[in-house]
């Protein structure tokens, strides 16, 4: 059971983009310093506080939610989020140092005419470039124009440059459509969380109610918005619960609940629910698919989400500019931040098959029989049929949905225990396992293959994992940001560690790490990749990995007592590795009793799995093998 932390009340009108405090005029550098000095989430070096504009400060920062916006640019970025009716070629995007991501494209729009999708990079605007216009900010200004004008888009896309050009016209984003799918799944898409988003989707839930026995909520490409729809959002669907913790810079603690007179009292959505989301759900719509993990009320399919942890307040101007500023770092209701790991789902498959995969995990219930696959996943029990399983058009989706079974997942056909393996002989699916092939001997073999089946632990060049063998500095650090899904900004830099080369196959994950804050070089400036990983250096990651991703992991780190460290076995370790070691074995992290595990004994990779399985099932963000 996870320590509780203690909370003060936060009001709903502190929002992800939207809460307001009006300061009077233009806003001036001088200003804005002292407003980042104040508000931003983490300290900010003062050389970059001294550079000569707004522009370049917010570049160098290095954070693409904290900017200046003019105010015909806030007022175009208000209606985006809102859904409302205006002129442009009809694309949400967010902001990159490469150019703007676009997120979601609006029906029937000039991009979607002209193809544009969601993924796509733009680049250049009329053949200016992000560079050239100075931010990526002012390139989305030269797309915006006046209704009836043409702009080129210059994008990338799957490594290819491609120039659309389009009209620009008035359009409208919706950013809740709802409609009943195979005449009982109830579907909500929500594009983005602007002001009437919350009480949309009341509306969708209530009408579709009488037809619908599943429920899916499709997050795919939304990329968040206001606190107070998303509180709203969730508070319809599982009733008045935390939604959100939010933590700001001088580390005081604040929830976010809606209010319970809002609100249906045990929530709109009874039957079995299902979140969909993708590499560009962020921000709102990761507060969402977590509220749902947490409370185990929904299964959650697709891809890692994008790891939008950070909260703005967005600073108005008198002249109707507005400065937005990263003010908090939130966490969910289990204290788990999704900030630059994102929410990872039940079940991993391809984004773009992830509706087609909770389509057949919707089927009608049926008794057992050799044409239905029955499942028990998230909590629930899941119904495939086999005519649309082996169709042309679903067979790719369940081979996908195979591939993402973990390890004594219940499942049953014609009421006996099946494999992912048996379940594809049986149906003519062929499936990829993730499985490895090599852990069957292990002790640890389930857990470490529930991790392959999530995608969060890879084997060598030939697929294996090779359990025994001594885990290096290098290979940690690919565990640990390929299990957390970590990143970095690309404006931090590059480690600065004399001994990594670029082309050295873990120079990335380095970076990574290191910009994170979770790891550190010798007193030579060395990094030393291929040195094994003795238990007290990795117990003291995972734990340092652990604090970073959980509220209740940190507290219980900044809590470890002197009765904790003063056993025999907790001794046997160096004094800086003390307070890791006894916060892990008391979390419950370890694979075996710590008085078994040698302090300065190489640890093995697959106690390294087993070991990080463990972490990661007591923050929640994975299912736990259910063992036989």
């Amino acid at each position: 059971m996870k320590i509780k932390l203690p909370v003060r009340a936060a009001a709903l009108t502190l929002t992800l983009t939207l809460a307001l405090s009006p300061v009077a005029g233009a806003i001036t550098v001088d200003e804005a310093r002292e407003m980042l000095r104040e508000f931003y989430i983490d300290e900010i070096p003062e050389e970059i506080l001294s550079l000569p504009t707004i522009d370049e400060i917010t570049t160098a920062l290095g954070d693409p939610y904290t900017y200046y916006m003019t105010a015909e640019e806030y007022a175009s970025f208000q209606n985006e989020l809102n859904g409302a009716n205006v002129v442009g070629i009809g694309v949400a995007v967010e902001n990159t140092a490469d150019g703007l991501l676009v997120t979601s494209v609006a029906p029937d729009s000039p991009g979607a005419k002209a193809g544009l999708k969601a993924g796509d990079l733009i680049v250049a605007a009329d053949g200016v470039t992000v560079q050239e216009a100075g931010s990526a900010n002012a390139l989305a200004g030269l797309v915006a124009g006046e209704e009836g004008t043409q702009v080129t888009i210059t994008l990338i896309r799957e490594e290819q440059e491609l120039s659309l050009t389009m009209t620009r016209e008035p359009v409208v984003f919706p950013t809740v459509t709802g409609e009943v799918v195979d005449d009982h799944i109830g579907w909500l898409h929500c594009s983005s969380f602007g002001t009437d988003t919350g009480e949309d989707f009341r509306t969708y839930i209530q009408a579709e109610d009488e037809a619908a026995d599943r429920w899916v909520v499709d997050l795919r490409g939304n990329p968040g918005g206001s606190a107070t729809a998303v509180i709203q959002a969730v508070g319809h669907v599982l009733g008045s619960r935390n939604v959100a913790y939010v933590v700001d810079r001088q580390g005081n603690v604040a929830v976010w609940r809606p209010n319970p007179l809002q609100v249906a009292g045990d929530g709109l959505i009874q039957e079995p629910l299902v979140v969909l989301v993708d590499g560009n759900s962020a921000s709102a719509a990761e507060l969402f698919t977590a509220a749902m993990r947490d409370y185990s009320y929904g299964l959650i399919i697709g891809t890692r989400t994008f790891g939008k942890g950070i909260a703005q307040n967005v600073f108005e101007q008198s002249d109707g500019s507005a400065f937005k500023i990263t003010t908090e770092r939130y966490y969910s209701p289990g204290y788990v931040t999704p900030d630059r790991s994102g929410v990872l789902p039940h079940l991993v498959v391809e984004a773009g098959l992830a509706d087609e995969v909770a389509r057949l995990l919707c089927g009608a219930e049926a008794e057992a029989s050799e044409n239905v696959l029955a499942l028990q996943l998230a909590g629930r029990t899941w119904y495939v049929h086999r005519e649309e399983a082996v169709s042309e058009d679903y067979a790719p989706a369940f081979a996908q949905l195979l591939s993402a079974i973990a390890p004594n997942t219940p499942m049953t056909l014609n009421g006996r225990a099946v494999t992912p393996a048996e379940a594809s002989q049986a149906w003519g699916v062929d499936y990829q396992s993730r499985w490895f092939d090599d852990v069957d001997t292990s002790p640890y073999g389930d857990e470490i293959n529930a991790l392959a089946a999530l995608g969060v632990l890879l084997g060598n060049e030939t697929g294996e994992f090779n359990p025994q063998g001594q885990l290096t500095r290098g290979e940690l650090v690919s565990m640990m940001v390929q299990g957390m899904g970590y990143w970095c900004w690309q404006s931090q830099g590059t480690a600065p560690f004399t001994d990594v080369s670029r082309e050295d196959w873990y120079a990335t994950v380095v970076d990574i790490a290191y910009n994170l804050g979770l790891i550190q070089g010798n007193e030579d400036g060395e990094f030393r990749a291929d040195d094994p990983v003795d238990h007290q250096q990795f117990l003291t990651i995972l734990a340092r990995m652990g604090a970073r991703a959980d509220l209740s992991i940190q507290q219980k780190l900044e809590q470890v007592t002197e009765e904790e460290t003063a056993s025999e076995a907790v001794q046997a370790y160096e004094p800086w590795a003390r307070a890791a070691v006894a916060a892990a074995k008391d979390l419950g992290f370890l694979a075996v009793p710590l008085e078994e595990l040698d302090p300065s004994t190489a640890t093995t990779r697959e106690e390294a799995a087993a070991m990080l399985y463990r972490m990661l099932d007591y923050i929640g963000t994975i299912t736990p093998v259910t063992g036989e």
